[in-house]
C-alpha cells in the first residue's frame, strides 16, 4: 500500500508491505523506518491504535494507523498522516 502526500513542497509516499508489515517514509533524500519487518513489535501488538512521529525537513509528521478489535490481521486497518498536525491524507488497506 502507498500513500502519497506533500511535506511542504517535497513530496512523500508511505509505503507499507502487506506481507512482512513494513512501513517506511520515503522522500527523494532520505527512507525512515517506522514498522521493520524484523521487529516482533511489528508482527505482535495488542494496540488498537499506533503513532510515529518523525521530524522531516522542519515539519512534523506523524502518522496513525488503527486497527479492528476483531480479526485485526485479515481485516482492512485506517492509515492517517498528518503534516504539522493537518491531516494531509489517509486511506484504508491492509
Amino acid at each position: 500500500m502507498d500513500i502519497d502526500f506533500l511535506i511542504g513542497n517535497i513530496s512523500a509516499k508511505l509505503v507499507r508491505g502487506w506481507f512482512l508489515g513494513g512501513m517506511k517514509l520515503v522522500t527523494p533524500s532520505e527512507s525512515i523506518w517506522l514498522q521493520h519487518p524484523l521487529q516482533p513489535s511489528t508482527h505482535f501488538s495488542f494496540r488498537l491504535k499506533r503513532c510515529w512521529q518523525r521530524g522531516i525537513s522542519g515539519h512534523q509528521v506523524r502518522v496513525e494507523k488503527a486497527r479492528p478489535l476483531m480479526a485485526a490481521g485479515v481485516r482492512s486497518q485506517s492509515y492517517s498522516v498528518f503534516v504539522d498536525g493537518k491531516l494531509v491524507a489517509s486511506d484504508q488497506g491492509l
